[in-house]
């Protein structure tokens, strides 16, 4: 086809909606929404309880043959067509359900990753503190062991330990009863206000639209990685961190026949990319319409997938040196689920440092 015959082609398909204003605005934009919670405390986790290191095997082969795939599918039909996710699909009435869908489940999304980011900032304003206030035990706390400690030596080993940063979290931020029958509690008044403070954020990111959010992904996609990086480094030079990695990456081979092993590898791919979700196919709809795609689809999912595996490495060799310091016969012992995972471990690791890093606590932003 001659320039001639492609020149009202890209007349026609440019309309009226506005392209990226930088060159690299798309690939920054999908890594700080693609690279983040799910790394950093879901990966983990999931890996762990899935045979461990047996778990990246059906991971990167569902990586290979769905996510990277479908990755590339939702940025190419977001691109042709230059429409959000929900007007993209309207096209064919059969499939209006699946724009309509992909925003419901942003949303159901968002409902909980604000509250994650709530809990996140208040850790950033309680580290404004000196000393860290989930570095030291409180009188009422029994059997504590305070993380900015680097070793439990005069604690018996037949006591069941916590450490201060996992009763910091549980008694001081979610102001959990020990027991059920004490009740519920009433909502915490500083955890509504971080709430408020993160939709926020959230709006002064998005006021402009894409103009705004393409200049705030430099800093949402690069910073993280200064501080996964800090953190890893760290975690590795920690007492009793090699044991922890090791007992995360040492394969469980008989699960890898496990068909629940393979669906969580396709729960955690979709979930970790944000594929099916629309953010993909709304951010390459702003691209121009010969864009090469390809090449940022295989830069954001490959990262995505190292970032995840750094995460694990970092989260787990600061497990270890927990277990070392509670004298945890094993380290199962101190593994917590979900966002405890990251709530007791990241601000465990920081309360070893020599200085207080504030800054560090926004990882998960």
């Amino acid at each position: 086809m001659d320039k001639k015959n492609t020149a009202p082609i890209d007349a026609e398909v440019k309309n009226d909606r506005k392209n990226w204003s930088g060159k690299l605005d798309f690939l920054m934009s999908c890594i700080s929404v693609s690279v983040g919670l799910g790394n950093i405390w879901r990966f983990p986790f999931i890996a762990y309880e899935n045979g461990g290191g047996v778990f990246l095997i059906p991971y990167i082969i569902i990586l290979f043959l769905i996510g990277k795939p479908m990755y590339y599918m939702e940025a190419l039909l977001g691109q042709f067509a230059s429409k959000s996710s929900v007007k993209m699909w309207s096209a064919c009435p059969i499939f209006m359900g699946v724009g309509i869908g992909q925003a419901i489940a942003t949303f159901a999304v968002l409902t909980y990753y604000s509250a994650l980011i709530a809990v996140t900032i208040y850790y950033f304003i309680a580290s404004f503190q000196s000393p860290l206030p989930w570095a030291y035990c409180r009188e009422d706390w029994l059997n504590c062991v305070g993380s900015s400690l680097s070793n439990s030596e005069n604690v018996s080993s037949s006591e069941k330990l916590q450490s201060s940063s996992e009763l910091y979290f549980s008694k001081t931020v979610l102001r959990e009863f020990d027991d059920i029958s004490e009740g519920i509690g009433i909502p915490s008044w500083r955890l509504i206000l971080t709430l408020l403070l993160s939709w926020i954020v959230t709006y002064l990111i998005l006021i402009k639209g894409m103009r705004s959010l393409g200049k705030v992904a430099y800093f949402l996609a690069i910073f993280p990685y200064v501080i996964l990086i800090t953190l890893l480094i760290r975690a590795v030079t920690l007492e009793g961190s090699v044991d922890g990695i090791i007992y995360f990456l040492k394969p469980e081979w008989n699960k890898l026949l496990n068909m629940k092993v393979w669906k969580e590898a396709v729960v955690q791919c979709f979930f970790s990319l944000a594929v099916s979700f629309g953010p993909i196919v709304a951010f390459s709809s702003h691209n121009q319409f010969r864009y090469k795609v390809y090449r940022d689809a295989m830069i954001v999912t490959t990262l995505d997938t190292i970032t995840s595996l750094v995460a694990g490495i970092t989260i787990f060799g600061i497990l270890g040196n927990l277990a070392l310091n509670l004298n945890a016969p094993n380290i199962r012992e101190v593994v917590r689920s979900g966002t405890g995972l990251a709530f007791i471990s990241y601000p465990d690791a920081i309360a070893k440092f020599n200085f207080v890093p504030q800054v560090s606590l926004n990882t998960d932003l």
